[in-house]
């Protein structure tokens, strides 16, 4: 059997992963021919025209063609999973700056809340409280006495101008007739 040539032809150097993957291709449908031809035993004739036809310049270049579309799908493939995992990571980054971000603010407040509660456990803090809750009661107080002497002023001086005007009625007469005749009893 002759020297078999279609790795050179192939391939333009060592480095050429066009043409290895070409080779590849080639060994495949190499392995299937011998499988299909004559029960998986092909003779020294059929694998030397199986030979020729490989070598042939149309052949190579169909190698070639397939190789070439099969190195852009692993590239493609590569070249995706690459974007895929460069957004996962700008994504992931993206979010732990902003979950990092959250974290730093609610610490600063969570150490103003403690600062103002450290404040409050301190006697001057307990007095301060007190003295502010004390103040709010004297002056509700204030306002709620204020608002019943204003009432009874009120009716003092409606009452004086009803009798001065002479509008007093019968029965608040006889009312206070009653009472009087009541108590003198």
């Amino acid at each position: 059997m002759a020297h078999n040539n279609i790795y050179e032809k192939l391939t333009a150097d060592p480095n050429d992963l066009v043409g290895a993957l070409a080779y590849i291709i080639y060994k495949q449908q190499k392995v299937e021919f011998c499988k299909n031809t004559s029960a998986g035993n092909p003779s020294r004739a059929e694998i030397e025209q199986f030979h020729a036809i490989a070598s042939m310049d149309t052949s190579i270049a169909a190698y070639r063609s397939q190789a070439e579309a099969l190195a852009q799908a692993f590239l493609n493939a590569g070249l995706d999973d690459l974007v895929q995992r460069t957004e996962d990571d700008t994504r992931q980054g993206v979010l732990y700056n902003h979950v990092l971000n959250l974290n730093s603010g609610l610490q600063t407040q969570l150490s103003t809340i403690s600062q103002a509660l450290a404040g409050k456990r301190t006697w001057l803090g307990w007095l301060r409280d007190v003295g502010g809750n004390l103040v709010v009661n004297v002056v509700t107080i204030l306002v709620v006495g204020a608002v019943v002497l204003g009432y009874n002023a009120l009716s003092k001086v409606q009452q004086h101008t009803e009798k001065n005007v002479g509008l007093s009625t019968s029965e608040g007469n006889s009312a206070a007739s009653t009472s009087a005749e009541a108590a003198k009893r």
